[in-house]
C-alpha cells in the first residue's frame, strides 16, 4: 500500500522527536576503595531514580557532588547530587533544548552540549544558578573534555566526525584525528589526555600529548565497550555488561565487580571521583 501524503507528512514531523527518543537509564554511585586484592566497589545507589534517561555523570572537584543528565519533563537537564545529604538540585530550566554531558569547567562553571528542538547543538557554560552563555559557536560538539583552563579536546560530528582540540579564549582549532569514541578524559597527573581508537576492529584506548600530537597505545579496549574513567593511581575502569574491570599500566584486565545481584546491567558510562573514593555508572 502507498503512504498517504498525510502519513508522509505526519512522519516528517515526527522524525525529529523520534531521533531525539533516549533509553530509560539510572546513574548509580558506590564505594570504591582498596584491598590487599586491589580495587573493590560496594555499596550502590540508584541517585537518578528516575524515568526516563539520566545519564552522563561527572564529579565536583571536592569530590562532594555529582553532575549529570537528567530527565525533567521529557527534556534532560543538568542536576546536582549530593550524596551526603541525598538531596538533588536542579541547575537548568532549559525551554526548547536538553543539556548532556555536564562537565565542571576549571573556572568553576559547568560545560554541558545543548540539543535546542532545532536541531542546534552547542557546547555552552553555565553557571551554579542555570545562566548560559554559548562556548564553542562554530562547531558542533558531541563530547568534550578539559584539559587545561582554556583548551578543550572534542569529538566534533561532521563527516567523519573528528577529534579536535579546540581553544575557547581563542576559537583556534586543530584536527588531530578520526574514528574516535566518546569517551575522553584528560589523565590524572598528567597534562595528556586519552581517547579510544575505533580505526580498526580491535578498539584501543590511547594517550595524546596535546603539545606535540604524539599518541601512544595503553591497552586494548574491552571487547563491545567503550566508555571509561581514570582513578587518581593511573588506573581505566571499564564496564562490560554488568561487570566492572580495572586496569593498570603493564598488567591485564581484572574484573573488580559483578552488579547483577543489585539488578544493575548494561554498564555505559563510567566517572571516578577526584578523591578516587566513589565511582558512579549508568546503567539499565
Amino acid at each position: 500500500m502507498k503512504n498517504s501524503p498525510f502519513l508522509l507528512s505526519l512522519l516528517i514531523l515526527l522524525s525529529p522527536l523520534l531521533s531525539l527518543s533516549q533509553p530509560d537509564t539510572e546513574v548509580y554511585l558506590m564505594d570504591l576503595r582498596r584491598s590487599s586484592e586491589g580495587l573493590v566497589v560496594e555499596k550502590p545507589v540508584n541517585i537518578s531514580s528516575n524515568k526516563g534517561y539520566d545519564n552522563q555523570p561527572s564529579f565536583w572537584s571536592d569530590s562532594e557532588s555529582v553532575l549529570y543528565a537528567r530527565n525533567v519533563e521529557g527534556q534532560t537537564e543538568i542536576a546536582r547530587y549530593y550524596p551526603e545529604s541525598g538531596n538533588t538540585l536542579i541547575i537548568t530550566n532549559t525551554f526548547g533544548g536538553s543539556e548532556y554531558s555536564p562537565t565542571l569547567m576549571p573556572d568553576g562553571r559547568i560545560s554541558s552540549i545543548r540539543l535546542d528542538t532545532t536541531g542546534l547543538q552547542l557546547l555552552y557554560a553555565y553557571t551554579f544558578r542555570g545562566l548560559d552563555e554559548v562556548l564553542v559557536p562554530e562547531l558542533k560538539i558531541g563530547y568534550h573534555a578539559w584539559i587545561n583552563s582554556n583548551d578543550i579536546v572534542a569529538f566534533v560530528l561532521g563527516d567523519p566526525a573528528t577529534l579536535q582540540i579546540i581553544n575557547t579564549a581563542s576559537m583556534e582549532n586543530k584536527i588531530i584525528g578520526q574514528n574516535i569514541g566518546r569517551s575522553l578524559h584528560k589523565i590524572p597527573g598528567s597534562s595528556s589526555f586519552s581517547y579510544l581508537d575505533k580505526s580498526s576492529d580491535e578498539w584501543e584506548i590511547k594517550s595524546m600529548n596535546p603539545i606535540s600530537g604524539e599518541s601512544t597505545f595503553l591497552v586494548k579496549a574491552i571487547e563491545g565497550s567503550e566508555d571509561y574513567a581514570w582513578t587518581p593511581k593511573e588506573e581505566i575502569i571499564m564496564g562490560s555488561g554488568s561487570k566492572l574491570f580495572a586496569w593498570k599500566k603493564d598488567g591485564e584486565w581484572v574484573e573488580i565487580a559483578d552488579l547483577s545481584s543489585h539488578s544493575i546491567k548494561n554498564i555505559t558510562r563510567i566517572a571516578v571521583s577526584p578523591d578516587g573514593k566513589k565511582v558512579a555508572v549508568v546503567g539499565d
